[in-house]
């Protein structure tokens, strides 16, 4: 999957993080599309996601959705490579090209978070 990011979201709270790169700019929820619209809609997106281990004993679960719900689900062996332009990740013979282009302030919390996010599993190269 390859596409051009238009906006990202990042969210780091008490029980996971998630960051999600999103072809469509959000502008909120449209009451006036239906079900069907919505299921059907072709913006392409990223959401990567881990959730805190509630204890010492529970490991953190990592999970990676798309529009390609075949290829969502929880993510165990990963490597990501950011840029100021690029993310690119690659898990089980997959690979995702996303070009981006954060402010600062949004890259060095991007890269502040995903470092978070492999701390334990994956890797993550930024250049």
């Amino acid at each position: 999957m390859n596409f051009v990011c238009k906006e990202i979201s990042i969210n780091d709270e008490e029980f996971g993080c998630t960051v999600t790169l999103s072809e469509k700019e959000d502008s909120g929820f449209d009451y006036e599309e239906t079900v069907e619209e919505i299921m059907n809609a072709t913006d392409q997106y990223l959401m990567l996601q881990k959730t805190y281990g509630e204890d010492e004993f529970e490991e953190d679960y990592y999970y990676i959705e798309s529009r390609d719900f075949e290829k969502s689900g929880e993510l165990e062996d990963f490597e990501i490579f950011l840029t100021e332009t690029e993310f690119i990740i690659t898990f089980e013979n997959e690979k995702y090209v996303i070009q981006i282009s954060p402010n600062r302030k949004v890259f060095d919390e991007l890269k502040k978070v995903l470092s978070e996010f492999t701390e334990c599993k994956g890797k993550l190269n930024i250049q």
